[in-house]
C-alpha cells in the first residue's frame, strides 16, 4: 500500500476491495497514515445495511481501538453529461441523447440508469475562433474523471463517438471533465453525502 494515495482508492473501488480481501491489516495501516478516505459510522451504516463500526476518535482518553472500514463507493454515483452545439435541431440525429447517454455509462463503467444526459442544439457558439458548427462536452462525475490517464481514455472514447455522430471534425469539438464530490450534487431534498 505504500504510496498508494487518497485519489487512488476513491477512483478504484475494485483495487480497495482486492487490496482488502488480500490484507486487511496493510489497509488499516494506509488508513492510519490518511491514505484512504473513511466514512462517518452513519453513512457506512446506511449503504452496507449493517451496524456501524466504533470509530476510535482523537485523544489520550481513548485506549480501545478497532480497526476502521476503508470509505466504499456510494451506488448512485450520477455522471452529468452536457452537450452544447451550433448544430440546428434539424442536424442533430435523431435518439442522439439516448445514444450518448449509452456511450457515456460504458466510457466511464457506470450504470446507465445513473447517467444524466442533456443536449442543446442551435446555440451561438465559437470554438477556437471559429463560428463554424461545433460542439462542447462537459463530463461530470464521482470518481472516474479526476486523473489526465483516466481522461485521455475518456476523451479518445467521446471524440470518437461524437466526430461520428455529429460529422464534425475533431477540431471542432471540445470536452471539459470534472469531478464532483458527494456534497456537490443533491437528490432528494439532500446531498449525495447523506443518502
Amino acid at each position: 500500500m505504500e504510496g498508494v494515495g487518497l485519489q487512488h482508492f476513491r477512483k478504484s473501488a475494485p483495487a480497495l476491495a482486492e487490496a482488502v480481501s488480500r490484507d486487511p491489516g496493510e489497509v488499516a495501516q494506509a488508513a492510519n497514515q490518511g491514505a484512504l478516505r473513511f466514512c462517518s459510522a452513519n453513512e457506512e451504516s446506511r449503504f452496507r445495511g449493517t451496524p456501524a463500526p466504533w470509530l476510535p476518535v482523537a485523544g489520550p482518553s481513548r485506549t480501545q481501538t478497532r480497526t476502521p472500514r476503508p470509505f466504499a463507493p456510494f451506488p448512485l454515483d450520477m455522471p452529468f453529461v452536457e452537450l452544447d452545439t451550433s448544430l440546428p435541431a434539424g442536424r442533430v440525429p435523431a435518439g442522439l441523447e439516448k445514444r450518448l447517454c449509452a456511450a457515456t455509462a460504458a466510457i466511464l463503467s457506470k450504470p446507465e440508469d445513473r447517467v444524466n444526459v442533456t443536449v442543446r442544439s442551435g446555440l451561438a457558439m465559437v470554438v477556437n475562433g471559429s463560428a463554424e458548427p461545433s460542439a462542447q462536452l462537459l463530463v461530470s462525475s464521482i470518481g472516474v474523471v479526476g486523473t489526465a490517464e483516466e481522461n485521455r481514455g475518456h476523451s479518445a472514447r467521446f471524440f470518437e463517438f461524437l466526430t461520428k455522430e455529429l460529422d464534425l471534425a475533431e477540431d471542432r469539438i471540445v470536452i471539459r471533465f470534472f469531478p464532483l464530490e458527494r456534497w456537490q450534487i443533491g437528490k432528494k431534498g439532500t446531498v449525495m453525502t447523506f443518502l
